[in-house]
C-alpha cells in the first residue's frame, strides 16, 4: 500500500493561512497524486468527503497536532487487472483506478470462490509473470494461463501438485521451448504439449 502525507497548517496568527503538502512516491499514481492535491488546495475543508468518494482510495485518517492537521491516505494497490480502468485489489475487491497498470487480466465464472484466492495468489507468484497476459478460471475446468509464448492449462485438481510442476517447467523451459505451444497439467501424471491451435476444452 503506498502512503501519502497531505499536512494542513492553521497559523495562529488572524490572517495567516498556510497550507503544506508533502508526498511519499508520487510516481505509483501521478493522476492520483494530482487529483488529490488539487482538492485538498482549493478545497481543504471538503477534503475527507472527496477522498471518501475515490474507489482507488483505502482508507484515510486524519490527525491533529496544535494548530496542524495530518491528512494520511492509503492507496489501493493494483493486484490484477478485470479491463482498461478496473483492477482488483489482493482480496479482489473491484476498483477504478485512474492509470493503466501492466498487469495480466483474469476473468473467472459468475462466482469466484473465495478459498481460490490463495491459488490465484500462488500463479502470480510464478516466474515469467512479466510473461502472463491473462488467468481464466471456470468452474468446470479449472485454471487455464495465457502467456505471450503460449497457453498452460493447469485445471482443477491437485492443485499444489500442478503448480510446483508448473514452476519447474518455466524454469527449464521457459521460454522458447514452450513458444506456440499448449501446455496441458490436467493429467494425473506428467504433462502433454500440445500444438497452439489445437482445441482445447
Amino acid at each position: 500500500m503506498i502512503f501519502l502525507g497531505l499536512q494542513f497548517n492553521q497559523l495562529s496568527a488572524k490572517d495567516k493561512f498556510t497550507t503544506l503538502l508533502y508526498v511519499q512516491d508520487e510516481s505509483f499514481c501521478a493522476e492520483c497524486i494530482s487529483k488529490l492535491k488539487n482538492h485538498f488546495y482549493k478545497y481543504p475543508k471538503n477534503f475527507e468527503t472527496f477522498v471518501s468518494t475515490k474507489s482507488w482510495v483505502e482508507s484515510y485518517s486524519t490527525s491533529t497536532d496544535n494548530n496542524q492537521q495530518t491528512y494520511q491516505v492509503i492507496l489501493k494497490k493494483p493486484y490484477i487487472k478485470k479491463s482498461e480502468g478496473l483492477y482488483f485489489d489482493s482480496n479482489l475487491n473491484l476498483f477504478h483506478f485512474p492509470l493503466q497498470k501492466k498487469l495480466p487480466s483474469f476473468s473467472f465464472d459468475e462466482i469466484f470462490p473465495k478459498k481460490n484466492i490463495k491459488e490465484l495468489n500462488q500463479i502470480m507468484k510464478l516466474q515469467s509473470t512479466e510473461h502472463l497476459l491473462s488467468i481464466s478460471w471456470k468452474k468446470m475446468f479449472g485454471w487455464e494461463l495465457t502467456y505471450n509464448f503460449g497457453v498452460v492449462l493447469v485445471g482443477k485438481k491437485d492443485f499444489p501438485k500442478k503448480i510446483a510442476k508448473l514452476e519447474k517447467i518455466l524454469e527449464k523451459k521457459c521460454c522458447d521451448e514452450l513458444n506456440g505451444v499448449i501446455l496441458d497439467l490436467r493429467y494425473d501424471k506428467g504433462y502433454v504439449i500440445k500444438e497452439l491451435d489445437v482445441k482445447h476444452n
